[in-house]
């Protein structure tokens, strides 16, 4: 068994056991029923989940584009490389900044989860890249995606979005044009084998 889909079997046996609840640090996986196409085949980590603001971004929607290309004032993207990703259609004028920081060197403040952090902060971009310049570690989205808490509920209500625990290996996943097959599919096999022998449990997946 490949270790990646250890990996996602892990994310979906845990998720079988409990509901998980949309909340910072998980992930909107959208699903066949999603009516909107600007999130069809999305994956999106949810960075924020607040009763007055929800946002979060598209992990699995790289571009062709070069981060200086799109933000040509920021001569020091230059050193950067890897290719911006689209975060979603709000605000794409703005940067946004996933870092993956293990040994928590970079940042003063808490994890989005785990060892990821997020910042908007151009100078501390600066910094970064002048010592991490490559999207193994550090990804650069415009954009990103938002609702009220009552909106995104609704939608999970639904069936538009399953919510699963978030993992750093699928926030930077070496094809991030796959994940959104690869989760939906071993969710859906999971789902299966669940019904039928766990009726129960199967009850309370999203």
């Amino acid at each position: 068994m490949k270790p990646y889909y250890i990996l996602l079997l892990s994310i979906f046996s845990a998720t079988a056991a409990l509901a998980q609840a949309p909340t910072e640090g998980t992930l909107l996986v959208a699903t066949p029923e999603m009516r909107d196409p600007r999130f069809s085949e999305t994956v999106i980590l949810l960075l924020r989940y607040e009763s007055d603001s929800v946002f979060g971004v598209a992990i699995n929607r790289p571009t062709w584009v070069e981060p200086s290309t799109a933000f040509p004032n920021m001569e020091f993207l230059q050193r950067y490389r890897g290719n911006l990703y689209f975060g979603g259609p709000m605000d794409r004028s703005n940067v946004l900044v996933l870092i993956r920081d293990p040994e928590n060197q970079v940042l003063d403040t808490k994890p989005i989860f785990h060892d990821i952090y997020l910042s908007t902060d151009p100078e501390l971009l600066r910094d970064i890249i002048g010592t991490e310049s490559t999207d193994q570690n550090l990804r650069l989205y415009a954009g990103h995606a938002s609702w009220d808490a009552g909106q995104l509920d609704r939608e999970i209500a639904a069936g538009h979005w399953r919510v699963i625990p978030a993992h750093a290996d699928l926030v930077f996943a070496q094809d991030p044009l796959k994940v959104w097959q690869q989760v939906l599919a071993l969710g859906s096999e999971i789902s299966v084998k669940l019904s039928f022998r766990e009726p129960t449990i199967a009850a309370t997946i999203p």
